[in-house]
């Protein structure tokens, strides 16, 4: 007795016997007898491929329950900080694109398209640290590079346009965005002590016009406040800004400011308590400009 399984050789079998057994028991009427199975051969076929579809398909499907792991979200902290870098990012690029055409022009000064292509080096050294960016932290390259490639972008702006390049000074303190600040003003926050920190030249008129600053807001829980009474996980990425002019630069201008936030820079450490002198007398009024960050000592962002 022959006993056909489930697969394709049973069915080829099968149709071996078939054949064979037609000519054996009907000789000349072999095909006759085989165009009348062959209906019923064909249909046997498409059956079974059928049933071996249906049957890898159910090997193929994941068992009941199953979920596959999934990587886990990055931290809300991490992803506001992340989106500040990457609005900065985003402006930059837009400001030095407006040059194109200038640095294109005939004529065009060979030190501004020398500032433009640093700028440039700066833009992409900040995306690159943006990418790898794992933890706020890591972000702090960030607007080291930015800062760096807005000072670049300044001077070839102004070289361009046939004006001397702007002093090396720190970035606007309450927007970084608006480039090397022009001059020092006196400022306090809501609550707080008057101090002098570097301002753009619209920031310094604003504020001795009696109007508020442009201030660079960050989302802190899905709102919006200025960047500098933002929590600690900001700290690091603020403080790139103005690094490359010393540590102490950002928590010498927060002291005694008495914000929400304070970037992690507040506390006891930093209360100002009242000589001027900021806690440590390493930093006055004056230290932000003139030949203390003259000369392009810090030209090159490293």
């Amino acid at each position: 007795m022959i006993f056909f399984g489930s697969g394709s050789g049973s069915l080829f079998a099968l149709v071996i016997v078939a054949v064979v057994g037609s000519l054996v028991f009907f000789g000349p009427l072999a095909p006759i007898i085989l165009v009348f199975l062959a209906p019923f051969l064909l249909i046997a076929l498409v059956a079974r491929l059928g049933s071996a579809r249906r049957s890898s398909r159910q090997f193929a499907e994941p068992e009941w329950g199953y979920e596959p792991e999934l990587e886990p979200e990055p931290p809300r902290e991490f992803e506001e900080v992340r989106k500040a870098a990457q609005e900065d990012l985003l402006a930059l690029a837009d400001d030095i694109r407006e040059l194109d055409l200038d640095v294109e022009m005939p004529g065009a000064n060979p030190e501004g398209k020398r500032d433009y292509a640093e700028a440039l080096e700066h833009y992409e050294r900040a995306a690159k640290a943006y990418d790898r960016a794992q933890a706020p932290e890591d972000l702090e390259a960030v607007s080291a590079a930015l800062e760096a490639g807005r000072f670049a972008m300044a001077s070839a702006q102004a070289r361009l346009e046939g004006r001397p390049p702007p002093e090396r000074r720190p970035p606007c303190f309450f927007d970084p965005r608006h480039g090397p600040s022009a001059r020092d003003v006196e400022w306090a926050p809501h609550g707080g002590t008057p101090r002098a920190v570097p301002a753009c030249a619209a920031d310094a008129i604003r504020i001795e016009e009696g109007e508020e600053p442009l201030a660079r807001k960050v989302l802190v829980q899905g709102q919006r406040r200025p960047y500098w009474d933002a929590p600690a996980y900001y700290g690091p990425y603020a403080g790139g800004f103005f690094g490359g002019f010393g540590p102490a630069l950002l928590p010498a201008l927060l002291v005694g400011s008495l914000l929400g936030g304070g970037l992690g820079f507040g506390g006891s450490v930093f209360l100002d308590d009242g000589s001027g002198d900021f806690g440590g007398g390493d930093l006055e009024s004056g230290d932000f400009g003139g030949e203390d960050f003259g000369g392009g000592d810090f030209g090159g962002g490293e």
